[in-house]
């Protein structure tokens, strides 16, 4: 029953799927997923009260997934309820730092509530998020792909790059400080491929101290990485949106131009981030 019901999904038959979802919650109520699903289920039909509901019952059996407090927040954030929308999805970004659907979706709630600036940061936040949860999914082996070089109009994609470079040094066991490659280094190094696919290196100092040297191996990974996924251009265009609704116009086509550029105009054509 179940599994036809989650085919039903997949299909996008959730009238079909709901109540086989809640004939099987009436034998086993206790089942958090079976109450994620009926309440993913509502909200596509229309029941917001009823994916509350749901979802509600769902965290109370399993607090700590961060997809059904996403959920929640979104379920919230379509009925107009801000202050319940919000605190679901602080709740999912508590337990997964990097889930930048929950940034994106906090951010959206944010602009619909008129915070604007708070929606500006949040964007800026989810695109962390993304490069970050991106860094930390990095095998640090010679053997790893070996990108190269490519000219880019857009330059934010280098900030986020730095940004998690920073974040995974800072966690990192005796790293204290960390390096970036000049251009010329950069080019060196793409034209004797000393480091192989290696996308940083630990270098112990005189003074007893230890730097992180990021490779070019490493932005140039970051930067396919980015073009490749379409959440980081529904991030961008997004926050070009609520930029410009700020007046802050030469931002907002920086970001914009980017988003076109990685993205294909993904991030320029709606609001992205809820499942």
């Amino acid at each position: 029953m179940v599994d036809q019901a989650v085919t039903f999904m997949r299909e996008g038959r959730f009238d079909e799927a709901l109540p086989l979802l809640e004939a099987a919650l009436d034998r086993d109520g206790a089942d958090w997923n079976l109450r994620y699903l009926a309440g993913q289920c509502a909200r596509f039909l229309g029941d917001l009260d009823g994916a509350v509901r749901h979802l509600t019952g769902a965290v109370a059996l399993r607090d700590d997934e961060p997809e059904i407090h996403l959920a929640l927040g979104i379920a919230h954030q379509l009925a107009e309820r801000w202050d319940h929308a919000v605190g679901a999805l602080l709740r999912a970004i508590e337990l997964d730092r990097n889930y930048h659907l929950a940034y994106n979706s906090l951010a959206l709630t944010q602009r619909k509530r008129g915070e604007l600036e708070k929606a500006a940061h949040n964007y800026d936040a989810g695109a962390k998020a993304l490069a970050r949860g991106k860094v930390e999914s990095l095998e640090n082996i010679p053997s790893s792909p070996l990108l190269k070089h490519r000219d880019t109009r857009g330059r934010l994609w280098v900030d986020h790059a730095i940004h998690a470079a920073f974040d995974l040094a800072g966690r990192a066991e005796g790293v204290t400080s960390v390096g970036f490659p000049t251009g010329e280094q950069a080019a060196r190094e793409e034209h004797n491929e000393r480091h192989a696919g290696l996308y940083w290196v630990d270098r112990p100092t005189d003074d007893g101290r230890t730097v992180r040297h990021f490779l070019p191996n490493y932005f140039n990974t970051l930067r396919e990485q980015f073009r490749q996924d379409p959440a980081y251009a529904n991030l961008l265009g997004n926050r070009a949106r609520v930029l410009e609704l700020l007046g802050r116009t030469d931002e907002a086509l920086i970001h914009l131009a980017e988003a076109m550029e990685f993205g294909g105009g993904a991030g320029a054509a709606g609001e992205a981030g809820e499942p």
